[in-house]
């Protein structure tokens, strides 16, 4: 019989998205792992089996805490232009925040790995549908009350707000900074006009 886990499982997994985040897939070497999750390398293995594996598991993690946390802002009560602004001013702060410019995980991912990497591309392919869905209901919600018109194609607005926030995300890393991404917002929320 193995010897009980002496650590707590979500806080490491915590720690690996981190260092995934911050440097990406294949920057991302066994040592740093280990460093950042203050595992052993067996422990590392037993819990989350190879690097991949805890890549995806990351990339899981991350859908289901950060991504969650900002779906839920467009899926408030406030009016629909107000909520989907909420999401790209919260995108902004949070990249400013950042000590490092990093961006969004999964969008990192969807460039460095979902061509070669299946798995990693329907996680990615997951999340983006899963802000699709929330922009599409807030348009919806925005066409019912009156405040988006109702002739709009809700499903291609959708797609369109997802790929700009995307966008500006993956602008904010070399352009850290509220300055020159909150008018970017204002001139995409035109398009709701």
């Amino acid at each position: 019989m193995g010897r009980p886990k002496t650590f707590d499982e979500t806080a490491a997994l915590d720690d690996a998205m981190q260092v995934f985040w911050a440097k990406g897939y294949a920057a991302t070497s066994l040592t740093d792992l280990l460093a950042a999750t203050g595992l052993s390398k067996s422990s590392l293995y037993e819990t989350f089996g190879s690097k991949h594996d805890l890549f995806l598991k990351a990339l899981e993690r991350y859908r289901d805490v950060v991504v969650a946390r900002s779906i839920a802002a467009l899926e408030s009560e406030a009016p629909a232009r107000e909520a989907i602004r909420g999401a790209f001013l919260q995108a902004i702060e949070g990249c400013a925040e950042a000590a490092e410019p990093r961006g969004c995980f999964s969008n990192n991912c969807a460039v460095e790995q979902a061509a070669r990497d299946p798995a990693a591309c329907r996680r990615v392919m997951e999340v983006f549908g899963r802000f699709e869905a929330a922009f599409e209901a807030a348009i919806r919600r925005g066409q019912a009350a009156g405040e988006i018109p109702a002739e709009r194609d809700p499903e291609g607005l959708a797609r369109y707000l997802n790929s700009a926030l995307n966008g500006l995300i993956v602008v904010s890393k070399t352009r850290p900074g509220r300055e020159g991404l909150t008018d970017v917002v204002e001139i995409t929320l035109k398009a709701l006009d």
